[in-house]
């Protein structure tokens, strides 16, 4: 993403650089001419121009943005007041739980008066296959999610299905020894719609075959998870922080929408947006990756009229 400040700081770097190897090389070789010595100056003028142009530029779109941000703290109340009201979503971890990420979008759903999350669940990672399925294989009723290997997709689907239906959430509650670290609110009440998080992700070089069938075995439970969930047609999001380094690539494979900012007002507002169902499938922060702007469209209250 273009930083405006890295680029002013770069031309300086460049003015500095420039002017000091200039008069260096002159004060070495004593032979500027006339000609020279004024060409010299004019380029040293012209770069300090620029700098001193690019320096105010710099000042009207930081106080243009802080003017932006301001307005849009000011509207953000009226802008989430109800929006949410009277439903109720899951949070899924697919990792452990981020307690700052866990924070900003507990204030989104409050804010959006939703109220807390009916279930939040923190995935225990990297999944054991040959555990996973043996539990599987002990299982009746799950006995044919087991396949031996390291494909846990189809348990996935199915995993992401009862994580919105609720009803006890069964399957979740079975295997809750094998992949759930942390849980709160309740199993049986369905919801609206689900926030999903990755703080997993796969080591840059898998070491030994035990740990290669660990990665593989969870990056597949993640890509049925959200496979699962974006299949009830209820609005899901991914989310992260602007700090976050990892991209969000599991979710834009999954055909998912995501806000790459959450921790940020927009990044709220965007999330309540998505999560009020309607909108199409977009990516949105202030990251690269998003390429649908800073929010979804905010539709015109029609709800109530002048009197």
């Amino acid at each position: 993403m273009f930083d405006f400040r890295y680029h002013l700081v770069s031309l300086a770097a460049v003015f500095i650089a420039l002017a000091v190897g200039i008069l260096l090389g002159a004060a070495i070789s004593g032979k500027l001419g006339d000609a020279e010595n004024a060409l010299m100056k004019d380029r040293v003028k012209s770069l300090s121009d620029q700098l001193t142009q690019e320096r105010n530029n710099s000042d009207i779109i930081e106080r243009r943005s802080e003017a932006a941000q301001d307005l849009l703290g000011d509207a953000y109340p009226a802008l989430m007041a109800n929006r949410l009201e009277g439903k109720g979503f899951a949070v899924l971890f697919l990792g452990p739980v981020d307690g700052s990420v866990r924070s900003a979008v507990e204030s989104t759903l409050a804010d959006a008066d939703a109220g807390s999350p009916v279930r939040l669940i923190g995935l225990d990672t990297p999944v054991d296959p040959q555990e996973l399925d043996a539990a599987l294989e002990g299982d009746e009723q799950l006995a044919h999610f087991a396949n031996g290997g390291d494909d846990f997709a189809a348990l996935g689907e199915a995993l992401g299905r009862d994580l919105i239906e609720g009803d006890g959430t069964p399957l979740w509650s079975t295997l809750s020894s094998r992949l759930i670290e942390e849980r709160s609110g309740t199993t049986s009440t369905p919801v609206d719609g689900a926030i999903v998080v990755q703080t997993w992700h796969a080591p840059d070089s898998p070491g030994d075959a035990d740990e290669q069938s660990r990665t593989l075995g969870t990056e597949s439970l993640f890509e049925g998870l959200v496979r699962g969930l974006e299949s009830t047609g209820l609005p899901v999001v991914g989310v992260q922080t602007t700090d976050a380094e990892a991209d969000l690539a599991l979710f834009r494979q999954q055909g998912v929408s995501t806000v790459d900012d959450v921790d940020a007002v927009a990044g709220r507002l965007a999330l309540a947006l998505l999560l009020q169902g309607g909108a199409e499938v977009g990516h949105y922060g202030v990251k690269d990756s998003a390429t649908s702007g800073i929010a979804p469209p905010i539709e015109p209250d029609t709800t109530t009229t002048g009197g």
